[in-house]
């Protein structure tokens, strides 16, 4: 496993001069480098179609350069890990082609293995052209508090100058009531909610804590739920529906 050159990726399919839709469905799942099993690309599509999906979030997720898109949307991906033939990373997929796109990688690398982990910030834009932050992060796992509330320090100085809504999603690894508080301090001093899921039980945690989750801000939440899907990760999806503040 090496570190790859060329850290951000974006497929080559573009959708010129398309938009968020004001009410919107998005998917997040830590899908375990399983996404290009036989069945997934259906099983999504599937997905897309039912839950009207509009934005697709994976963290571990493989891919390349050479792959097609993700249910026909266009993607951007973060690599942290380097494979024969692909990559490995956090990878965002929607409707809309992405008005910007940038990194963060963790300082910290994960112990014995020491990999870096990483988020993705994308930004997008609803009709009336006001910019709509996704970021997409799989938090740190295997080190210190110290570091855990470091690295999330480093994201914050990035994201804290965007006013407009946001979504904040994936796998934060916050499995000790420390890293919980830690974990809250940040979504507080971001005016971040946590959105609650029907059917929370599905959502994967350690010791008792969920390590998959959504924070969104200047956005309402319509509907969440974790799904009970086994077949390609231990981890399982969370499918979430939100709209707009009408001012």
């Amino acid at each position: 496993m090496l570190t790859p050159d060329n850290l951000l990726i974006q497929s080559p399919v573009i959708f010129e001069k398309t938009v968020i839709p004001d009410e919107f469905s998005f998917l997040c799942w830590d899908i375990h480098k399983e996404n290009l099993k036989t069945y997934f690309a259906e099983l999504i599509r599937d997905w897309k179609k039912k839950y009207c999906l509009d934005l697709i979030l994976f963290q571990e997720a493989l891919f390349s350069q050479a792959l097609f898109p993700i249910a026909g949307f266009p993607f951007v991906g973060v690599a942290n890990i380097k494979l024969p033939g692909y990559f490995s990373g956090v990878v965002t997929a929607a409707c809309a082609d992405p008005f910007s796109s940038q990194f963060h990688m963790t300082l910290a690398r994960e112990a014995m293995i020491s990999t870096r982990k990483n988020t993705l910030i994308t930004i997008y834009r609803f009709k009336d052209r006001t910019p709509f932050m996704v970021v997409n992060i799989h938090a740190i796992n295997f080190r210190s508090l110290a570091w855990y509330q470091w690295e999330l320090s480093r994201l914050y100085d990035l994201i804290k100058g965007h006013r407009g809504p946001m979504v904040l999603a994936g796998v934060f690894n916050c499995w000790r009531r420390t890293r919980k508080r830690v974990l809250d301090e940040f979504a507080r001093s971001l005016d971040l909610k946590h959105v609650r899921s029907r059917y929370s039980g599905h959502i994967k945690q350690w010791f008792g804590f969920q390590l998959d989750r959504v924070y969104t801000k200047n956005l309402i939440p319509v509907d969440s739920q974790a799904l009970d899907c086994k077949s390609f990760s231990d981890h399982n999806p969370i499918i979430a529906r939100f709209a707009r503040h009408s001012y």
